[in-house]
């Protein structure tokens, strides 16, 4: 796989003199990438592995318990309490990311960087491969695909990376790479904001028209459409958010389109109807045991627990121990380190489904989540990138936002109905704090605060341990560093280009 990191081998060589032929000659029968990605066979098994980089441990589970542990609700367990860290987004949750790689447990982005890089990378060999190649069954969906995952993974990089868009769109976002990169490719420095939503969104697009709504695990012209939703959003474009989510969820806001409480309760572990798109941890596709439930879950239930939901801290031993099992309602131990604010806990009613919170060892370490389960195996689950609810909010966010307060109130009560939880007024207090109820685990905090321009506030809640207890709205520490070997190697960015919290 060609590179998008401008490792420091690229460097070196560039500069000797010698010819690069020469250091790297091309055997006489060496297959071309134009060849490779001509058949729709064989880029079909380029397009999987592009698909596999978007789900990459490294990429999807950082980035989306990182969104979680870096708002007010979710935080990680400190280690004190009888389950070590294992320094997964430990320095997210406190907020002491750096740009370096070493020691890797503070340097996240390098790895959300890579991978996702490289899915931009898969994704750009199979539209320059592919489009002008013979009509063959098969070729407008893969190259819808591969328009997708472009567009998709640049809104995730760009959610990351830069600030909301809202603040400055022709501020700095991220490097916008849309051809085939190998060590000549060209340096590229920062697009803008702008730049990158309009391409994304011209991605996505491409993605909406062109690919089959057949298989829920790739990308659907409602996933994209979706997508396409949540980046106007981001825009304050909510004509199009609107439009968007409206064709997501097929315009139809009554309910009936959900998942129901029983589906809920058992745990996200697989894909139902109200999903648009999942990915599937298996061992075939990624390391699964890394996957994202395997960080969040615990068991269903404790029997030895209090009426207020303690659980004996001596069972901790036997989380893991199947002959001892009785402790336990299906215990699958996994990591296990995202804990979950009693406030927030208590903030559903008990007729809420949602209401996924079985039991906690201390107090002072918070509340365990059943929310995503698992299969035969800790981390053998699907997870859903896309849901149908987050139309919804989007839905009524936009009526709101738009004077059209009856409507709104009315989308958002078909969806707390559909969950039992009792419904309330449309006002954005209201639909702002859905979405927090509605999407927990999925990857959606940090981007709603960044999005809406909130001060994150962890004041209230005595399990937070972190020294970062506060931070205004729109602080730079909402942001990741642009990876120190990026920084290091791409000639076209200086200091003046790493995002402003890590400039030396």
């Amino acid at each position: 796989m060609k590179k998008i990191i401008y490792i420091a081998l690229i460097g070196l060589t560039a500069l000797v003199s010698c010819s690069k032929d020469v250091l790297n000659p091309v055997p006489s029968d060496a297959v071309s990438d134009s060849q490779i990605f001509s058949s729709v066979e064989s880029a079909t098994t380029a397009l999987n592995s592009g698909m596999a980089y978007i789900g990459h441990y490294q990429s999807i589970t950082l980035d989306t318990i990182m969104s979680e542990v870096m708002g007010e609700d979710a935080a990680m367990t400190s280690g004190s309490f009888g389950i070590p860290t294992y320094n997964w987004n430990l320095y997210s949750y406190t907020y002491s990311q750096v740009a370096e790689s070493d020691p890797w447990w503070f340097g996240y982005s390098n790895y959300i960087w890579a991978a996702d890089y490289k899915a931009i990378d898969v994704a750009n060999n199979i539209i320059a491969s592919l489009s002008d190649a013979e009509e063959q069954a098969g070729k407008e969906n893969l190259l819808g695909q591969a328009y997708a995952i472009r567009g998709y993974v640049y809104l995730r990089l760009a959610r990351l990376f830069a600030p909301a868009y809202s603040i400055n769109p022709d501020g700095p976002c991220v490097i916008l790479r849309l051809e085939p990169a190998d060590a000549a490719s060209d340096h590229l420095g920062r697009a803008s904001l702008k730049e990158v939503y309009a391409q994304l969104l011209k991605d996505l697009e491409y993605g909406r028209q062109h690919c089959s709504a057949a298989a829920t695990d790739f990308f659907t012209p409602k996933s994209c459409a979706l997508f396409m939703a949540r980046a106007y959003m981001d825009m304050q474009d909510y004509a199009n958010a609107k439009r968007y989510a409206e064709e997501a969820a097929g315009n139809v806001f009554d309910g009936s389109n959900l998942m129901s409480k029983d589906e809920w309760r058992s745990g996200f572990k697989d894909h139902n109807a109200e999903w648009l798109q999942y990915f599937n941890y298996v061992p075939s596709k990624c390391n699964f045991y890394a996957s994202i439930p395997s960080f969040y879950y615990l068991a269903e239930a404790a029997y030895n627990v209090t009426p207020d939901g303690k659980a004996d801290p001596n069972d901790i031993d036997y989380l893991d121990t199947a002959e001892e099992g009785d402790y336990f309602e299906n215990p699958l131990y996994g990591y296990s380190t995202v804990r979950w604010t009693k406030r927030f806990r208590d903030s559903f009613e008990d007729s809420d489904c949602r209401k996924m919170f079985p039991f906690y060892f201390f107090e002072e370490d918070g509340w365990l989540t059943s929310k995503f389960s698992h299969r035969a195996n800790v981390g053998d689950a699907e997870f859903p990138l896309a849901r149908i609810a987050e139309a919804y909010l989007i839905k009524a966010e936009c009526e709101a936002q738009s004077g059209s307060a009856a409507t709104a109130k009315s989308v958002l009560n078909a969806l707390q109905v559909a969950r039992g939880a009792t419904p309330t007024e449309g006002t954005f207090e209201n639909i702002y704090y859905e979405r927090r109820k509605e999407l927990y685990g999925e990857g959606f905090r940090l981007h709603d605060l960044k999005r809406l321009h909130q001060p994150l506030d962890r004041t209230k809640d005595p399990e937070h341990w972190a020294s970062v207890k506060s931070l205004p709205a729109d602080s730079p520490r909402f942001m990741l560093p642009i990876p120190e070997v990026e920084m290091l190697y791409n000639h076209a960015l200086t200091n003046a280009d790493q995002n402003e919290y890590w400039r030396k």
